[in-house]
């Protein structure tokens, strides 16, 4: 018989402060409640990466925090870098905004059982070996498993009105899974994926603001970033996508490093493709409608990447 190794199990506590809003008497309304369980599942799924590997077992209403569970070592170690490097805390922030709550930022600390990992953070296999030593022994809260299917009725809801109506959900409309929203859609983008915040017009073009934008002596009509748009600058920046990330970081508090960095960590092993398409999906879910295409083809300019901004308006000749 074969051998077959135990599945790798452990969990974590993250506790979670703002100084601006009570999170324990917010989350006692349903309406928060559910906004504030949508902000923390995008934000995990931003620390973890796409695809599965943990859940969220209980909420802590008294002292807000929550337990989870991983259930795959990979997924845990990017949670530790993503907690370590402040890039969990950036999406927190970032994610809380969009679901309409107040600007704020949080404190957070991370414990496996009575140890706290954020005295030991500089040695990842010792916070990995404490987390695995806390495996749960309890499964996931009636309340959670509400809350998962509120949001599965609700993407349900998004997803029969987008196809009746042909526009696109927006990035604040309702959450995905992890990794629907983390995963990159083709050319023409769907309502699952939460990387496409603009509205498409009856004609599929992309909803048009009054406002233009000149572009080598030529003006242009501003809209909010398309998934073609979106499509097309992942597939034609290359290894010049942090450079131009880090011109979108000047307006862009969810870029600000370490988000970069960490995007380039974690996505090392899908490659540049991939690389560009999470850093972009990250200023579209920060800036909701306000991620326009002039300020692109601006960071574009900016990088002196001409080629790339000419494929995004359709103006190159080759």
């Amino acid at each position: 018989m074969d051998f077959v190794a135990p599945a790798w199990v452990g969990s974590v506590f993250l506790f979670i402060h703002s100084d601006k809003m009570d999170l324990s008497a917010l989350y006692q309304d349903p309406p928060m409640r559910l906004k504030i369980y949508k902000a923390l599942k995008l934000a995990l799924a931003d620390a973890t990466g796409s695809g599965g590997g943990y859940e969220i077992l209980k909420i802590y209403k008294s002292v807000f925090g929550l337990q989870l569970k991983f259930t795959e070592e990979v997924k845990c170690r990017k949670f530790l870098h993503s907690y370590k490097n402040d890039g969990l805390q950036q999406a927190l922030e970032c994610h809380f905004r969009n679901q309409s709550m107040p600007n704020t930022a949080f404190t957070m600390e991370l414990k496996a059982g009575t140890v706290t990992l954020d005295d030991i953070l500089d040695n990842p296999e010792s916070c990995i070996r404490h987390i695995k030593e806390n495996e749960p022994n309890h499964l996931r809260d009636d309340d959670i498993n509400r809350l998962e299917e509120d949001i599965r009725r609700l993407l349900l809801e998004c997803t029969a009105n987008c196809q009746s109506s042909e526009t696109l959900c927006g990035a604040n409309s309702e959450i995905p899974s992890a990794s629907a929203s983390l995963s990159s859609p083709s050319p023409t983008s769907s309502c699952l994926s939460s990387s496409s915040p603009s509205s498409i017009e009856a004609n599929g073009s992309p909803l048009r603001s009054t406002d233009s934008f000149e572009f080598q002596g030529v003006l242009f009509d501003d809209h909010v970033l398309s998934g073609q748009d979106h499509y097309t600058f992942a597939k034609s920046v290359g290894k010049s996508w942090k450079q131009v990330g880090r011109f979108l970081q000047k307006t862009c508090r969810g870029l600000r490093e370490p988000a970069i960095d960490n995007i380039a960590y974690e996505y090392e092993r899908e490659g540049l493709y991939e690389q560009a398409y999470q850093m972009l999906l990250k200023f579209i879910q920060c800036e909701g409608r306000k991620a326009m295409i002039s300020r692109l083809i601006a960071a574009l300019e900016e990088s002196e990447l001409v080629g790339v901004a000419e494929q995004l308006l359709n103006t190159s000749k080759n």
